[in-house]
């Protein structure tokens, strides 16, 4: 006979009394379903699907599109659209979930993607910037994507961490636009495109490193946020654990390796800083009480300061003297003080109210408008206006600072606005910047006439068959020494003089002839005075 014997189940709570034993979850590590884990590679395409790249081409062209006309129009709105429609996040994540998983093909391939994604951009963009972006200088909006620091890292690995973890819990995904917007991929792109066809290369880099801070901190977060989430399986992290930590090291290398230019860029803006207020600091003492508008720049190399006040210009050589201490001996300083005329009355009436004409607000609306122009592509070069006039019905723009001027059609369709049947004449003085240990003078408003009068008569002598020998203008009187052999009329020359200087001015000419002399050889001359005839 055979027995056969029942063992109770420890198990079964109706036979111990209690709960069927469960094996503890570590905290690190939560449990994902197969059917979440399945949904999660859908939605970053992990899993193959049906004319993706299509799809994905016509949004990230869209997106593109978006981009560059909300960067080159100075709107933050369109930029911001621009994240929100933009579909490069995808396959980013699908690259991080790829490596969580060890799946280091598909990886690869989704990586490839992001990479294609990026040439596509980089070129779409600057084409489009070629069509409709004006010329320098660049918007604000792109400006601000070209130096990024240790802070875009920061925002980087949160809005990475943010973002994978709102892909892993559903109950969380409405906060992915705020992850698109807040680390963004296509405008950063876009800006390196308009960047390259404005010529600017240092902007370009720099926006280009912005998008590889953003492209690698997420991959990085993404990875950590998806081992930790569940989303690798226990057995698959357990048995994939060394690849897995081969390839984050690399992750990890690369992060830290983007970090140090970042990091350098943060120092660097906090050191601008103070020493822009350490210099503010020092000229705010040395102007005292006295009742003005400053301005103060300082680059690496040279600081300027702008004064415009109603008082008489003070000496600056206590100024002069702080700033080279605190800044060193070769640092150039600039100093320029402009004085404005305060209007009064000789009796003790109530002042009348001034009434300005047509052409005097006119004036100074093209005066303003020219000075907007030149403190937005001023880059530190000291650009400056020299003067603003009508001569003959045409309004003159003479302009000046170091190296080439910038746009004047940028220039030009501004002031076309004001009106659009006026006509304007436009010249830029080029200024050579010397940096020495000692303070460069610039160049006194009657050494700028002296040059421009000097192009002037060089071009007008040209035309009568003449040269000049010497021209010198003192400020209150010119002279002129022309030889040629043609007596020209002088009065072509004065009227065009008087007229750039916009005031009348004794103007002393002198003409000299110049004959030309043919002689005939050596040998034909008799040195004993005969002649020879020869039959």
């Amino acid at each position: 006979m055979t027995t056969t014997q029942t063992v109770p189940d420890e198990r079964d709570p109706s036979d111990s009394g209690v709960g069927p034993l469960r094996k503890e979850r570590e905290w690190w590590h939560r449990h994902l379903e197969p059917e979440e884990r399945r949904r999660v590679m859908s939605d970053l395409a992990i899993v193959r699907q049906e004319h993706w790249a299509y799809r994905f081409t016509v949004m990230i062209t869209l997106s593109v599109v978006v981009a560059v006309m909300g960067l080159s129009a100075n709107s933050a709105a369109v930029v911001i659209g621009a994240m929100l429609l933009a579909p490069l996040m995808q396959p980013v994540l699908a690259t991080a979930g790829c490596v969580s998983m060890a799946l280091f093909r598909k990886a690869l391939g989704n990586l490839t993607k992001v990479v294609l994604a990026t040439v596509w951009s980089v070129g779409l963009s600057y084409m489009l910037a070629k069509i409709f972006v004006p010329d320098p200088p660049l918007a604000n909006e792109i400006v601000s994507r070209t130096k990024p620091d240790i802070r875009d890292l920061i925002v980087a690995l949160g809005a990475g961490a943010a973002g994978s973890y709102a892909t892993v819990r559903k109950d969380v995904s409405s906060a992915l636009p705020g992850v698109a917007v807040a680390v963004a991929l296509i405008p950063p792109l876009a800006t390196v495109g308009i960047s390259l066809e404005a010529g600017n290369m240092s902007y370009a880099r720099g926006a280009l490193l912005l998008y590889t801070t953003n492209l690698v901190a997420i991959i990085f977060a993404s990875v950590v946020v998806f081992i930790i989430t569940g989303f690798v399986p226990p057995r698959r992290l357990a048995t994939t654990s060394f690849r897995l930590a081969a390839v984050s090291l690399i992750v990890i290398g690369f992060v830290t390796a983007i970090s140090i230019p970042l990091y350098q860029a943060s120092q660097s803006a906090v050191a601008e800083t103070n020493r822009q207020i350490a210099a503010r600091e020092i000229v705010d003492r040395w102007l005292g009480e006295i009742d003005e508008s400053r301005t103060v720049d300082v680059g690496d190399d040279r600081i300027t300061v702008e004064v415009r006040s109603f008082e008489i210009p003070i000496d600056d050589a206590q100024l002069r003297e702080e700033l080279t201490a605190r800044f060193g001996e070769g640092t150039a300083i600039s100093v320029r003080w402009d004085r404005v005329e305060r209007a009064s009355t000789s009796t003790t009436a109530a002042p009348t109210t001034t009434i300005l004409t047509d052409e005097e607000i006119l004036a100074a609306d093209i005066e303003s408008t020219t000075l907007a122009w030149l403190a937005e592509a001023d880059a530190g070069l000291g650009y400056e206006l020299i003067s603003a006039r009508q001569v003959d019905g045409v309004w003159r723009i003479d302009a000046g600072g170091v190296g080439e001027h910038p746009s004047f059609d940028e220039l030009e369709s501004r002031l076309a606005a004001l009106d659009p049947n006026l006509s304007f004449g436009f010249s830029w003085t080029i200024r050579e910047e010397v940096t020495t240990g000692t303070t460069i003078p610039l160049p006194t408003p009657d050494e700028v006439l002296e040059e421009e009068m000097r192009v002037e008569v060089d071009r007008w002598a040209a035309q009568t068959g003449n040269t000049v020998s010497s021209f010198v203008y003192d400020g209150e009187r010119a002279t002129l020494e022309i030889v040629g052999p043609n007596e020209p009329d002088v009065n072509v020359i004065v009227i065009e003089l008087i007229a750039i200087a916009g005031q009348e001015f004794p103007v002393d000419v002198f003409f000299t002839e110049r004959r030309q002399v043919t002689t005939t050889t050596l040998g034909d001359i008799d040195p004993f005075g005969s002649t020879t005839t020869t039959g």
